[in-house]
C-alpha cells in the first residue's frame, strides 16, 4: 500500500521533448495535514507529486479506508471521490485535465503512468475489502511489513532485510485501519519475539522474513 508507481513520471516529463507540458504545470504547496483535494471539490485537475507524500483514502461517516500513498513522481486526478491529504509538507505540479488528456494522446508514457496509478488504486481497493472481511488488524500490519520487504527491502549481511516505511506509528495505523496504541503494542510484541527490530522512525530490520510471512496467515 505504499508508493503507487515504480517509475518517476516527473523525471520523464523533465526531458526536453516534453518542455511544453512541463511549462504548463503550476506549482502548489500544502502543509502537513492539509487536503490536496477532497470529494466534490469541483476541480478537474491532474497533478504530479514533486516533493513529499500524501495518503489517498475514502471516508464514510467516522471511518477511513486507506487506498495508498502518493510520493514523488506519482500522478493523480483531483476529480475522484477520495480524499488526498498531505502526510508531510508537499509540493505538486498541476494542470487541467484537458491539458493532460491531449498530452496523453501525444505521449504514451504519460498514459501508461496514469493507467498504472488507477490500476494500483483498483487493486488496493479490492485488497482493502478483502482485508477488512478476512483479516484482523495484526494480520494487516504484518501484510504491510511483508509487502514492503518484498518490494523495496534492502538485504543485509546476516540475512535480514531493512525496510524504510518512513511513516510515524500513527500514520502506519491509518494505513491498516487501526489505532496508534494497537499498532505500537503489536510492533513491540514483534520486537520482543525478535521478528523485527525498530531502527528508527518507520525503519525496521526484519530478521526472518519467512517467519514474518507465517504470522500473516495465523
Amino acid at each position: 500500500m505504499m508508493k503507487l508507481l515504480e517509475e518517476n513520471l516527473l523525471a520523464h516529463l523533465q526531458r526536453p521533448e516534453f518542455a511544453e507540458l512541463y511549462a504548463a504545470l503550476q506549482k502548489r504547496s500544502y502543509a502537513k495535514g492539509a487536503f490536496v483535494c477532497q470529494p466534490e471539490s469541483g476541480e478537474n485537475q491532474i497533478f504530479i507529486v514533486a516533493e513529499g507524500r500524501a495518503r489517498v483514502y475514502l471516508g464514510y461517516e467516522d471511518k477511513e479506508f486507506n487506498i495508498g500513498i502518493l510520493s514523488k513522481g506519482d500522478i493523480y486526478s483531483a476529480h475522484t471521490r477520495a480524499f488526498v491529504q498531505a502526510l508531510d509538507k508537499i509540493e505538486i505540479l498541476t494542470a487541467g485535465a484537458e491539458t493532460f488528456r491531449q498530452n496523453m494522446l501525444d505521449d504514451p508514457e504519460v498514459a501508461k503512468a496514469m493507467i498504472g496509478v488507477l490500476g494500483s488504486m483498483l487493486k488496493n481497493s479490492f485488497t482493502i475489502i478483502e482485508n477488512l472481511i478476512f483479516k484482523d488488524v495484526n494480520s494487516r500490519l504484518v501484510g504491510l511489513l511483508v509487502n514492503e520487504a518484498q518490494r523495496h527491502g534492502s538485504p543485509v549481511a546476516d540475512g535480514g532485510i531493512i525496510i524504510k516505511i518512513d511513516l510515524s506509528v500513527e500514520q502506519i495505523a491509518f494505513l491498516v485501519g487501526s489505532t496508534r496504541q494497537t499498532v505500537s503494542t503489536f510492533l513491540n510484541q514483534l520486537s520482543k519475539q525478535n521478528v523485527i527490530q525498530k531502527l528508527g522512525r518507520g525503519k525496521f530490520l526484519i530478521a526472518d522474513l519467512a517467519r514474518l510471512e507465517a504470522l500473516e496467515s495465523t
